[in-house]
């Protein structure tokens, strides 16, 4: 996992920086369109980092899916041979069972092997995208909780500690959700196809009035992600306040049961789990209905297409109607499977925008020293001039923003062997001061 990890930082910075400067030649706007291209530079390290596995699960994909079409045929085939009776020997019967046979134990293992991949390719992708979050917090200021970001209200605030721990968590795992999904965009219509040429073959022009019905859903499925879309956004941005409030109840908990507030910070964080949970609930509901019409399509589509083969007058038998019934029954599921696809793409969308927005955040521009002992008798440390912000100028947003300066013009040298105590007032600068001697502020 450190040599994926390592491999994916590397990609990334390489790409970060050919966007940088085709960015600084067109003299594009950062803060109107930096978000969008920090997001496809990820997108890019990511493809990129993983195009082996890619290639290796497509290709079995690929296998999987035209290997999936030649039950139904051989089923047509053997009752074929039922419906001729005696007429035909024994032994193409039984030739086409066999057949049937090693064709689904092939596609079982072909099946398998690629879900093995995909899955392993899938655990990669989270586990580099939580290693590349955690390396970068250690080179921002505080952690990257001070981290300023808007949400879906256009409201500015902090990520906090909590909404660190939910782009490593929460969002890498929404991205690994749509790398599963991934080959499904390309490999879902190519089924469709397939399937459907092979029910012209059995049912002739009916089956284009299946065909109309499918294509009366696409506009659904355009909706539906858009409010998926939408609704993932204000769910992440309500579960980033939750727990932005809980870790800052947790970490002061003395300082609330002193205070006597801790009725207080328990409504607030009721509140924001209240919201958090009508946005989930919200969310739910709307895909389980996309689930239950896209689930209902198929069946509807197979009524459909069966009407208008019998008004035909064409002859009713079973080698036609089972083999037609089976390929219905494949059609489903890359149509069971593009609600799940629609979901996870839209997840992965947003997770991905804001772990890109974190990712391309202004690093702490390292100004320590560290020199060797010439004596033996240990080293001094020494502050000059030493001038340093908080956090950040720069939002993750990419607008600049006015902060007051922790510390200013501080000289400082502490010789060996000294005892040096730093006394003042709240906020006059003490952690300030330890924080600048460790280099965990902007100079």
């Amino acid at each position: 996992m450190d040599h994926a990890v390592s491999g994916l930082a590397s990609v990334y910075r390489e790409l970060r920086t050919r966007s940088k400067t085709r960015q600084e030649q067109k003299n594009v706007d950062k803060a109107d369109h930096g978000t969008e291209s920090q997001s496809l530079t990820l997108t890019k390290a990511l493809l990129l980092h993983q195009r082996r596995n890619l290639i290796v699960t497509g290709l079995l994909r690929l296998l999987n899916t035209s290997i999936q079409a030649f039950p139904a045929v051989l089923v047509s085939r053997l009752l074929k041979l039922i419906e001729a009776g005696d007429t035909h020997a024994p032994a193409k019967a039984l030739q086409a069972a066999v057949t049937l046979v090693a064709v689904l134990s092939i596609k079982m293992l072909v099946e398998n092997q690629y879900f093995h991949k995909v899955v392993k390719c899938s655990t990669q992708v989270r586990g580099s995208l939580a290693g590349l979050i955690f390396d970068k917090s250690l080179r921002l200021p505080g952690g990257g909780s001070g981290v300023t970001h808007k949400d879906g209200n256009g409201e500015t605030s902090a990520l906090g500690s909590g909404g660190v721990l939910n782009l490593m968590q929460s969002d890498a795992s929404l991205i690994e959700s749509a790398a599963l999904q991934f080959h499904t965009t390309w490999d879902g219509p190519l089924q469709i196809a397939i399937y459907t040429y092979l029910l012209y073959q059995y049912l002739g022009s009916s089956v284009f009035w299946g065909i109309s019905v499918l294509l009366a859903t696409i506009p659904i499925n355009s909706v539906t992600l858009r409010i998926l879309n939408r609704l993932a956004k204000f769910e992440n941005e309500a579960k980033d306040r939750r727990t932005k409030r809980t870790a800052e109840s947790i970490s002061n908990m003395k300082l609330l049961k002193l205070q006597g507030w801790e009725q207080r910070f328990a409504d607030d964080i009721r509140i924001h789990r209240k919201e958090e949970l009508s946005r989930h609930v919200s969310r739910g509901i709307v895909r389980a209905v996309n689930t239950a019409v896209s689930n209902a399509v198929p069946a509807l589509v197979l009524v459909v297409t069966l009407t208008a083969y019998a008004k035909t007058g064409r002859p009713i038998v079973a080698s036609t109607i089972f083999t037609a019934i089976s390929l219905f029954n494949q059609l489903r599921f890359p149509l069971f499977f593009y609600p799940m696809l629609i979901d996870s793409l839209a997840n992965g969308k947003n997770a991905m925008r804001r772990i890109s927005t974190y990712l391309s955040s202004e690093e702490i521009t390292p100004y320590v020293n560290f020199f060797p002992t010439v004596d033996g008798t240990g080293g001094s440390i020494e502050m000059t001039n030493g001038n340093f912000l908080w956090s950040s100028t720069r939002s993750i947003d990419g607008n600049t923003t006015s902060i007051s300066p922790a510390l200013s013009n501080v000289k400082l040298k502490v010789y060996p062997g000294e005892v040096v105590a730093v006394v003042g007032t709240v906020g006059s600068g003490k952690s300030a001061l330890i924080r600048g001697l460790l280099g965990e502020l902007n100079p």
